[in-house]
């Protein structure tokens, strides 16, 4: 048996309540966060079990839930600011034309992995 709860007052629905359904998603990437919301026009028992759905017991319970998530506040514990920095510059290897491309393949690799052997081990 399946229980629906409302993700804003945590009602349990009742078997012929109108409720209202929708789709949260969230993509945190490295230079911005995006968040988006689909509602449904009618309540879809097929759709209700994806683990993406949320689920709203009245109209009031939807502002407010979608106030909080569109809110200026932002929620705790979120990083406002992350600085990416590169650990090493990777070079370009020039290879001669007549050099065939398995030879030119082994040779970046035995020097990737000459590479790799000297540099010193993180503490």
């Amino acid at each position: 048996m399946l229980r629906y709860e409302c993700d804003n007052c945590q009602k349990l629905k009742g078997k012929n309540e109108e409720w209202i359904l929708g789709f949260a998603a969230e993509n945190i990437g490295v230079k911005a966060a995006r968040r988006e919301i689909t509602f449904f026009s009618q309540w879809n028992e097929d759709e209700a079990v994806d683990w993406l759905a949320v689920h709203f017991c009245s109209e009031r319970c939807k502002q407010d839930y979608t106030s909080r998530l569109f809110g200026d506040t932002p929620a705790r514990g979120v990083v406002s600011e992350t600085a990416v920095v590169p650990l090493k510059k990777r070079g370009m290897r020039l290879v001669p034309a007549d050099m065939p491309a398995a030879k030119a393949r082994n040779r970046r690799r035995a020097a990737r992995h000459k590479n790799t052997s000297k540099r010193p081990k993180s503490a």
